[in-house]
């Protein structure tokens, strides 16, 4: 079966794996959990260099954006039940800039600022 180009936004289920191919090429094996309420999970061989180069920061929970074909594959299970699921190989995949992938803050930055000490402090003139 031949598949249909697919652009999604998911989340992964768990850390992303470095791996090599058999011809040697490096890659990401992905879990990404797409959709809300009946959520479908699609298997994802990531092949982008850029990818591969942040594999560390794909971890459990982060957002990802993927790009690729995406087929239906069909198994059966070792209770011999036949299963299908979704598979892609992605050639664009980025890490959401929205969510948990923002960089965190230092205990410091996130602390609001001190209250002020005194109402004059509060009365600070506005030049005209």
């Amino acid at each position: 079966m031949s598949g249909i180009e697919a652009a999604f936004f998911g989340v992964l289920g768990r850390d992303g794996e470095s791996k090599i191919s058999k011809n040697g090429k490096a890659y990401l094996r992905l879990n990404v959990r797409v959709g809300d309420g009946g959520a479908q999970w699609i298997s994802v061989l990531a092949f982008d260099e850029r990818a591969i180069e942040q594999a560390g920061k794909f971890t459990k929970g982060a957002r990802i954006y993927c790009e690729g074909p995406l087929t239906l594959n069909e198994w059966a299970g070792q209770d011999g039940v036949v299963r299908h699921g979704l598979s892609c190989m992605s050639f664009h995949c980025r890490l959401a800039g929205i969510g948990q992938n923002k960089q965190k803050r230092n205990a410091d930055a996130a602390a609001p600022p001190p209250a002020p000490q005194s109402d004059n402090e509060m009365n600070d003139e506005i030049p005209f």
